[in-house]
């Protein structure tokens, strides 16, 4: 089981990650001849859906439908 702490070191690294990777990604990328224009903004960061994904991979559950039932089981 992580500890806060961990899943808050964890969220740090994620967001030091993505902050890097979308720097090199705007360097180093082709520029879109048109925007692509999206339905919706994002609410999630980056980061914190790394750390979704992280935590879901580290719980050991292998489908989605029991980790929501074990993420509606913890206190908020």
């Amino acid at each position: 089981m992580i500890t806060e702490s961990k899943a808050i070191e964890l969220f740090c690294m994620a967001d030091d990650f993505c902050k890097f990777f979308e720097a090199m990604m705007i360097k180093y990328m082709l520029k879109p001849a048109t925007k692509r224009k999206y339905h919706r903004v994002s609410t999630l960061s980056k980061a914190e859906i790394m750390l979704i994904m992280i935590l879901f991979h580290d719980s050991g559950y292998n489908t989605k439908p029991l980790w929501n039932l074990y993420m509606g089981s913890l206190p908020m």
